[in-house]
């Protein structure tokens, strides 16, 4: 996998993966899976928006927008 990304501004960050393989067959099988977060609690990288894509064992897309900076507190 290799991602490419980059800053949206001083605090933001995105970052995008396509079509990569998560594990063999033999592991085992995703048919499908979508994920989506809006992850707005207090931790490392939050406020966090994401997107994942699963087909057979391969990610179609993976996208993530998130807070640059790690968090202590509010």
């Amino acid at each position: 996998m290799k991602p490419f990304g980059g800053k949206i501004n001083e605090d933001y960050g995105w970052e995008v993966a396509l079509f990569f393989k998560l594990r063999d067959f033999s592991d085992g099988v995703i048919f499908f899976e979508m994920t989506m977060n809006w992850d707005r609690y207090l931790a490392d990288h939050s406020p966090k928006f994401g997107i994942h894509i699963v087909v057979l064992n391969y990610t179609v897309l993976e996208a993530n927008i998130y807070y640059l900076h790690h968090r202590d507190e509010d």
